[in-house]
């Protein structure tokens, strides 16, 4: 068996909650240490085939059993790593809504073992491209030692509140409250806001109500039975909901599927017709354009900043890259989504702002990392976009160069729209005399080199290729 020197692994800053397991990193390999009683708990799970056969059936991240040893470890387990990290706060409510389907449909599988998830949130959970998977293993715990009701509230609190809220068309409300990895949103904070209260609330609220009663005449010692009941399955079935878990997490998923996503958005439908991936007489000269450069340097990764829809992502995953596209309007980013499940295709979109990407969050601002750390890409694809920046937020070149250079490892697809565009000229004024394009290839030299012009569509608008200057 291998040693691995303690010097050398770098423990991730999100795994500290439990002495017993860590996660860490070791040699570009993501792992998970595991110590003590857990350390037999979890061996007896892959010895009866349940992690496997969770992988096999898409729930949980592929890991496997490693011969590795640290010190104060007795067990060492790999996990495939996820080619970017996302947080529920960046989703849309299609991706939040398979989300939480696939942890109700964990918590069914897991229930015939005796098992259930201790903490079943949005944080444990990761997008493969469009596809949910369940990545926290140190999740999973015996059924009989946790009570059923702390595994709902937390499900509540990062799932299904956000999930009700965003159908009822306040998805950014949603996400900001979603920034809070330690509370999410409260019961309060979701009749606040809905005016609703789930049914097993309402058996909560209604045997608290009655238990508060009754402790004033109940011996102690038979307080804590109370207690169990109030917070049992038991309870909710008095109101129609099964006693059994599998039961009551199907009847969970069952209204989950109920829940509708509102789509339509100020750009939803600003291409409401996808043209073909392959190239095509009916293509414009810019998607002409992009084609060469994503067939030419056929990069790994893409980021597609200001993606709407998301069609040139779809090209770039249709050519073999990993995708991610992010855009501020939510029902584009719901229809590139939905788009990309129904393709197949290697695509991750986001909601993000590029002028105000997610930050770095937590302890040392380590605990969550940063849009421009976890989505950094070969080939970013600005398109469409800087006149938007300039004439509607407000942004000059400099700070548009510098953000794009953040995202950006090799190098940087860029489009320029110039003042004899029809958008443009509406919004020009003299204030605006700097708007040229020599200004902007100025700005980029700054960051990139080897700048290079293509045709794009419509005229007089300008596609420019850049590379990445080393640091």
């Amino acid at each position: 068996m291998k040693q691995i020197p303690a010097n050398e692994i770098t423990y991730h800053p999100m795994s500290n909650g439990e002495p017993d397991i860590r996660l860490f990193w070791w040699r570009g390999g993501l792992y998970r240490a595991v110590k003590g009683e857990k350390a037999l708990f979890y061996q007896d799970l892959f010895n009866r085939g349940i992690i496997q056969t969770l992988i096999e059936k898409g729930f949980l991240v592929d890991t496997q059993l490693t011969p590795l040893q640290l010190a104060g470890y007795e067990l060492i387990l790999e996990h495939r790593c996820i080619p970017f990290v996302s947080y529920s706060f960046e989703w849309c409510g299609a991706m939040l809504k398979d989300a939480a389907l696939l942890i109700c449909d964990l918590q069914v599988e897991l229930d015939q073992y005796g098992l259930t998830l201790k903490d079943p949130h949005s944080w444990n959970v990761l997008f493969d491209g469009p596809k949910p998977v369940y990545v926290d293993l140190g999740s999973i715990a015996p059924a009989d030692q946790y009570a059923s009701s702390v595994g709902y509230d937390c499900f509540c609190r990062f799932t299904l509140y956000p999930l009700i809220i965003m159908s009822q068309g306040h998805a950014r409300i949603a996400r900001w409250l979603l920034h809070d990895a330690t509370q999410g949103i409260s019961e309060k904070e979701f009749a606040l806001l809905t005016g609703q209260v789930s049914l097993p609330l309402k058996a909560k609220h209604l045997f608290m109500g009655v238990s508060s009663r009754i402790k004033k005449v109940l011996p102690q010692r038979f307080r804590r039975l109370l207690k169990s009941f109030v917070f049992s399955s038991s309870a909710a079935a008095l109101l129609g909901v099964s006693k059994s878990p599998r039961d009551f997490w199907m009847w969970v998923r069952k209204r989950i599927e109920g829940i509708t996503i509102p789509q339509r958005t100020e750009w939803s439908e600003y291409y409401e017709h996808l043209p073909t991936l392959s190239p095509s007489n009916q293509w414009k000269a810019k998607q002409h354009s992009v084609y060469k450069v994503l067939s030419e340097l056929r990069p790994i990764t893409v980021l597609d900043i200001g993606s709407n829809r998301g069609w040139y992502s779809q090209l770039a995953a249709s050519l073999g890259s990993r995708v991610v596209a992010f855009d501020t309007d939510e029902g584009s980013i719901i229809k590139c989504y939905l788009d990309a499940k129904e393709t197949n295709l290697s695509i991750l979109p986001l909601v993000i702002n590029f002028t105000f990407p997610s930050p770095s969050y937590g302890v040392g601002d380590k605990q969550s990392a940063s849009a421009t750390e976890r989505l950094k890409c070969e080939l970013v694809l600005c398109l469409s976009l800087i006149h938007h920046l300039v004439f509607k937020q407000n942004r000059n070149f400099e700070m548009i160069v510098e953000a794009l250079a953040a995202f950006s490892e090799k190098w940087l697809l860029v489009e320029f729209i110039p003042n004899g565009d029809r958008y443009v000229s509406q919004w020009w004024s003299d204030s605006y005399s700097w708007y040229t394009l020599d200004g902007f290839i100025k700005a980029l030299e700054r960051r990139f080199d080897n700048i290079g012009i293509l045709p794009s569509h419509p005229d007089p608008r300008t596609l420019l290729l850049c590379r990445r200057k080393a640091e």
